[in-house]
């Protein structure tokens, strides 16, 4: 079973920013310091033209991880959009220096050199202002999402949850914390179901136990 932020990650990529909404809030609600998961919905919300929510979460990403590229490459591209261009070449250019092989920050960068007037420089009145060169929606750039994979956990409690009719303490210990660390990873129902199974094999291992005893 997918998580929320899988989910909405996915349906960034076929541009259902809406869509992706509901799933990737869930998503910051389960896992509040991810990143990651703060800059997917801040994509979602620029995209929806909710531009309050979106730098929040950009801030938010930044602060979580202030050595992630790829989140200032995508906050200079929202800030070139907004023709904020100070900031966005700063935001490109933080992006390359922690990144060099990420050419399209250099890039934005250099284009933007020639376009972004010095913070004192007066607008000259007597011409049109210079206008940036267009950046479209496939300029934010969507880097693959970090999975953390519950399926060994799963795995392992669930054969865990089977040895505690054999030797219930360890097979209840084992279990429970592979269902914990299942549903942390992002596999709730999976999580659920490995401690409900430990528990129950549990049960019936410890009455095994007893039936054993003289």
């Amino acid at each position: 079973m997918r998580s929320a932020v899988e989910i909405g990650y996915a349906l960034l990529q076929q541009d259902r920013y809406v869509e992706a909404l509901p799933f990737l809030q869930r998503a910051v609600s389960e896992q509040p310091r991810e990143p990651r998961v703060h800059l997917y919905l801040a994509l979602a919300y620029a995209h929806t033209g909710d531009h309050a929510q979106a730098e929040r979460h950009f801030a938010q990403a930044i602060a979580l991880n202030p050595r992630d590229a790829y989140t200032f490459y995508n906050w200079g591209a929202y800030l070139h959009r907004q023709n904020r261009l100070q900031e966005a070449l700063k935001a490109y250019e933080t992006a390359y220096h922690l990144d060099p092989t990420l050419i399209g920050a250099r890039q934005a960068a250099d284009s933007l050199r020639g376009y972004a007037p010095p913070p004192a420089a007066p607008v000259p009145t007597a011409q049109a202002p210079v206008q940036p060169p267009p950046v479209d929606s496939t300029d934010l750039y969507l880097p693959t999402t970090r999975r953390r994979s519950a399926c060994g956990w799963l795995v392992a409690g669930v054969l865990l949850a089977g040895l505690g009719l054999c030797f219930p303490p360890l097979g209840v210990i084992g279990g429970l914390t592979c269902g914990v660390v299942a549903m942390l990873r992002g596999s709730i129902v999976g999580g659920l179901i490995v401690v409900a199974l430990t528990v129950a094999l549990g049960l019936v291992g410890n009455q095994m136990w007893q039936l054993q005893l003289p």
